[in-house]
């Protein structure tokens, strides 16, 4: 232990031109993101959003730093040669061949840590504050908006997995096939249900496993949740959406069969509950998702395989603004969003729809 502890210490001293004498570098380092993930926890960030930032947070530094020990943040944010590493990260990054998504997400978490130190720059000692760059070295934002590539959607090189105007036959195959061959027909028809609310309210798949049976209005014809995306500073918004009238009849439905589902246990206020009235969790969704995509297919309906809940969201979003095409404030509000920008992203009009309404405006041109 003292030959590591040692070997450490001249590895510090002789990687860097900041002299390390005397000082702790670890314990502010790990105090700089400690504190920095106690904000998240206060903007209401998802455990498992904090989660994942922290791991990458972590494997990042120790995989940056200079021999066998990890990087320091303002090492990291050091004007010319912390600069320069993201440069050479970022190209990593793109030449890997990753997702840009993946590409985005990685720059994005490392340029939101180092603004807060930034906002944040000092240490807390004995009741007294001590300025980072007064005890290591100057440090600026490394991260610069020129180094993020230009978002696309990568599922659209995959195309839509079907097309959004077949919604309705995809209930039908749901209703009539899954349901009638399911081996557990509770579970089905809980599954069933929590197809039509994604398709009819646009809700993530997280707020439908959250759902309680207090967050549903029959009499206004609305639903709410109170658990929402908790990232990227969003934090748990609850919002209303819509209960259509498919989505209220199959729930109503559902409701009269979900005390057998819970097999006699303790009430559960959840409006989709496991077995034991516990919270589903996102891989049993995923596979029940699957097994409907499965049962269509061999009904000759054709779904693609990146098919998932999202992509309820985003077919939700693209029927509203084809039967509501002045309505674009109406579905921000509806998917929770603050700007059109997200929003444009989710929808995704058919190739059929998109030649039909090109034809229309052919046809308008040369009447």
């Amino acid at each position: 232990m003292l030959k590591l502890v040692t070997y450490q210490k001249e590895n510090i001293l002789s990687n860097t031109g900041i002299d390390y004498t005397g000082l702790n570098p670890y314990l502010d380092h790990d105090n700089l993101l400690k504190r920095y993930f106690e904000s998240h926890r206060m903007k209401n960030y998802s455990p498992k959003t904090i989660s994942r930032e922290k791991s990458f947070l972590n494997n990042w530094f120790l995989l940056h730093g200079p021999g066998n020990r990890t990087m320091f943040t303002w090492e990291a944010m050091a004007s010319v040669t912390g600069r320069q590493r993201i440069i050479n990260y970022s190209n990593a990054l793109i030449e890997s061949e990753i997702t840009i998504k993946t590409v985005r997400s990685y720059l994005g978490i490392l340029s939101q840590y180092f603004s807060y130190v930034l906002e944040f720059p000092y240490f807390i000692e004995d009741g007294t504050s001590v300025r980072l760059q007064n005890r290591y070295c100057d440090i600026v934002q490394p991260v610069s908006e020129f180094d993020f590539p230009r978002h696309v959607y990568n599922g659209e090189q995959l195309g839509v997995p079907f097309e959004p105007e077949r919604l309705y036959e995809l209930y039908a195959i749901a209703r009539n096939n899954y349901l009638a061959d399911a081996k557990y027909p509770l579970i089905a028809n809980r599954n069933y249900a929590m197809l039509v609310l994604a398709g009819e309210s646009g809700l993530r798949i997280d707020e439908i496993i959250h759902l309680e049976i207090q967050d549903l209005f029959f009499e206004s014809k609305k639903i709410q949740t109170r658990y929402a995306k908790g990232t990227r500073g969003s934090g748990k918004r609850a919002r209303v959406t819509i209960f259509t009238p498919l989505a209220r009849d199959t729930i109503k439905y559902y409701l009269k069969i979900r005390e057998e589902l819970l097999r006699g246990k303790e009430e559960s206020k959840l409006l989709f509950p496991t077995r034991s009235g516990g919270l589903l969790d996102y891989s049993s969704a995923y596979l029940a998702l699957k097994k409907i995509a499965r049962t269509a297919n061999k009904e000759g309906f054709s779904i693609l395989s990146h098919f998932s809940w999202h992509w309820m969201r985003r077919i939700f979003a693209t029927r509203f603004i084809e039967k509501f095409p002045h309505q674009l404030s109406v579905l921000i509000s509806l998917l929770g969003h603050v700007t059109p920008n997200t929003v444009h992203c989710y929808i995704r009009h058919s190739e059929a729809w998109m030649d039909k309404k090109i034809l229309d405006v052919l046809n308008k041109e040369f009447e």
